[in-house]
Parts: C-alpha cells; structure tokens; sequence
C-alpha cells in the first residue's frame, strides 16, 4: 500500500518458553513470512547473551540485527528467555510469545531429545552445580516439572494486563490461528494460521 512507510516497524519477538516446544516451528514461521529470526545457532545464541548479561552489556549486543529471536539455551548453563523482564526494559516494543504443551510429554520429549544425550547432560550438569552426584533422572524428571511451573508463573505475574505477552498451546490448531491473529494486530505480516512443520514428529515439538 502507498501508506505502508507511515506505519511504525514491528519490534523483535521473543520466544520465552523451553525448548521442544515448537521452537523451531515458531523459527521457520517468520522466516517463511520474511522476517529475520535466529534459532539456537549451536547455543553461541544464548552464550552471547550470558556473556553480555554477565558483563553488564545489552543483551542482544553482537546479536542484534534479528526481529525473532528463539531457542535461547544452553543446556543445563543458562536460559536467556528467562531474563524476559531485562529484556522487556532493554527493547521496548518487543513482544513475547509463550509457547507450551502438556507438561508431561515435555518432560517425555526432552528426556528422549538426541536419544537422552540432552538429559544426561543437564543431569551431569546438575549434579555438578548442587554438588549431589547422586540426582537421579528421576530427580530430573521431577526438577523439570517444577521449573516449568515456576516458569509459568513468573510469566503469568509478569505479564498481567500486558498487551506485548500472548501465550498459546503448540498442540492445538486454534491457538495457532490465534497466535497468527495476534501477529497481524502487532503489525506483523503473517500468512496463513498454523505453525509450518518443523522436526522428526507430527506436531511441532522439535528444539
């Protein structure tokens, strides 16, 4: 339209749910509409924001030509997206998508990521950190569930009232189109109302 340079330019995106959550889904339904979004990139994504963070930089510095920014993890290490309110202050305008599932076959699917080279990992890492060599996967299991409670809570608290927070069910096609509405009212260019397919599975679970 001849009036398109009038509107404002939408703000960066920020996935701020875990992992095997449709992240990569999220991922290729920017890119597929045009807008730059990068995705874990071997874990130098949120390695970079934990060096910024640590040494009291902007979080995006060195990343910061992207609108989408998902998958911000290093397992067992650090997890960028929950440093959402830092990032709410650094970069005005941004909006934050939750994205979620069942709990339960979260945990299932991040306990099977990479044939449980994932899960050994953090647990190993876990044991560490705590100084417990004797953390089960079990304890795993259970540490999981409760992280994605608190996670969900402080998210709930945060955002309350807020119009840049929009959370939605990965699993279910309804929320997806809703996801999309959400995009568009944001200013957001999105064809379409479902997650494109993204991973070994049916349903957008992978990464």
């Amino acid at each position: 339209m001849a009036w398109d340079w009038l509107r404002p330019k939408p703000g960066r995106i920020f996935l701020i749910g875990h992992n095997k959550c449709g992240t990569r889904s999220f991922h290729k339904l920017l890119r597929k509409n045009g807008y730059s979004s990068i995705h874990y990139d071997k874990g130098r994504l949120a390695r970079r924001i934990q060096a910024n963070f640590t040494f009291s930089k902007p979080l995006l510095d060195g990343v910061d030509g992207y609108c989408g920014y998902t998958d911000m993890e290093l397992c067992g290490e650090f997890y960028a997206y929950r440093l959402f309110p830092l990032l709410d202050l650094q970069y005005p305008g941004s909006c934050f998508i939750y994205n979620t599932r069942d709990v339960s076959r979260w945990v299932d699917s991040r306990m099977n990521h990479r044939k449980g080279k994932y899960a050994r990992a953090y647990l190993e890492r876990m044991r560490v950190a705590f100084d417990d060599p004797s953390l089960t996967l079990e304890d795993l299991r259970q540490h999981w569930e409760e992280a994605w409670q608190r996670h969900d809570l402080d998210l709930k608290r945060y955002f309350a009232g807020r119009s840049n927070f929009f959370a939605f069910n990965i699993s279910m096609p309804s929320e997806q189109a809703a996801l999309c509405r959400f995009l568009r009212r944001r200013g957001y260019r999105i064809r379409g109302k479902v997650l494109p397919h993204a991973g070994a599975r049916s349903s957008p679970d992978a990464r």
